[in-house]
């Protein structure tokens, strides 16, 4: 026996389905700031390591006053010389979550789209930058693993890897 399904039976349906699927959506929606922000507390601080060069690496994270986002500095040092310095920020858009470098302290940023993000992971995409085109945060414990990736000009493909440590506060 079948039976019929009056308009109201339907219609509420609908509403039920669209109540639940802004009950997931609003779920979905936070679950994703929440990662960014548990990635972004415990990426917070000071990290330091050597260069695949003669230098010393730093990274200080800083929790920003926003939910979900950060800024900070990183910079290499040379025998007591700065030789290169680079402000970044991880930002909320309408468009999405952006990871913004400003090289060599530059006033207009490099934009690279946030792709994934979890508590020990960050990884960022911009195929429109020369290089790096991808940089990936791995945490393990009191380490942090970054890996940039892209291509040369003449489209090889280019891995770098280097390994800070976490620096006592």
């Amino acid at each position: 026996m079948v039976s019929k399904v009056s308009y109201g039976t339907l219609y509420n349906f609908l509403q039920y389905s669209k109540k639940l699927f802004c009950v997931l959506g609003t779920g979905i929606l936070l679950w994703g700031c929440n990662t960014t922000q548990s990635f972004v507390a415990n990426m917070s601080g000071t990290w330091k390591g050597e260069t695949s060069g003669e230098g010393i690496s730093y990274e200080q994270w800083n929790i920003s006053d926003l939910k979900n986002e950060a800024y900070g500095t990183a910079w290499i040092m040379e025998d007591g010389d700065t030789v290169f310095k680079e402000k970044f920020e991880l930002i909320q858009k309408d468009s999405g979550t952006f990871y913004c470098a400003y090289p060599n302290m530059t006033i207009k940023p490099t934009l690279f789209k946030l792709e994934k993000v979890s508590k020990n992971h960050l990884e960022v995409s911009n195929f429109n930058h020369d290089f790096p085109q991808v940089i990936i945060y791995h945490i393990k414990g009191d380490e942090v693993q970054i890996t940039l990736k892209g291509e040369n000009e003449n489209h090889e493909k280019i891995e770098e890897s280097y390994v800070l440590n976490r620096q006592p506060h």
